[in-house]
């Protein structure tokens, strides 16, 4: 029991200090993306912290804990405990869970963006503008971001810059113009709006 705790915690904790950045996968559609972000980002490093030490505790009673003797009844001994035996595989399938969780913001941008195919132009006329993103925490969030400009009407190309906080999209004016495609960064969760040279 104590062995099936441990292994469900350190997972849950693990998910839970991920949701900063996959939540906004999740629940980009209903608009929470962002401030689910913003309320994760903070407790994200004890969640991984207690990941960790309810891992280091599974590793514990798996493999350090001293077994209880076998029980025996005249000559003959009850087997292993089933759940005793699966303690080990289910161990090790949390901890490749709490390592894909934990490190889903260094590899989730990639991944979001390697899916992400920008859509051919329609037309030679192509206008490009810059966008300024707030609410993004990692690279996942960018992916996440261009995803939806991309699925746009009318977006030829969109970069999503993390680290500066800004999306450079190229853009089809007969089809979308600046003010759709930043509402089209809202419905992703996250917040965009014109840099002042750009609004009008």
């Amino acid at each position: 029991m104590t062995d099936k705790f441990l292994t469900l915690g350190s997972t849950l904790a693990a998910f839970l200090a991920s949701l900063c950045c996959l939540g906004p996968l999740l629940l980009g559609g209903l608009g929470l993306g962002a401030a689910l972000s913003a309320a994760f980002t903070p407790l994200r490093p004890y969640f991984l912290g207690a990941s960790a030490v309810l891992l280091g505790l599974g590793f514990y009673f798996v493999y350090r804990q001293p077994k209880a003797p076998e029980v025996c009844e005249g000559e003959v001994c009850a087997p292993d405990n089933r759940a005793r035996r699966l303690a080990k595989p289910l161990l090790w399938l949390a901890t490749l869970a709490v390592a894909a969780l934990a490190l889903f913001p260094v590899y989730g941008g990639k991944l979001l963006s390697a899916t992400s195919a920008a859509a051919p132009a329609a037309t030679p006329a192509v206008e490009t503008v810059e966008l300024e993103i707030s609410g993004m925490t990692c690279e996942a969030c960018a992916g996440v971001v261009q995803s939806y400009l991309l699925e746009a009407p009318g977006v030829a190309e969109a970069e999503v810059d993390y680290a500066a906080g800004r999306a450079r999209v190229k853009y089809d004016p007969q089809q979308t113009n600046p003010i759709l495609l930043v509402e089209a960064v809202d419905r992703s969760g996250y917040k965009a709006s014109l840099p002042p040279s750009e609004e009008e």
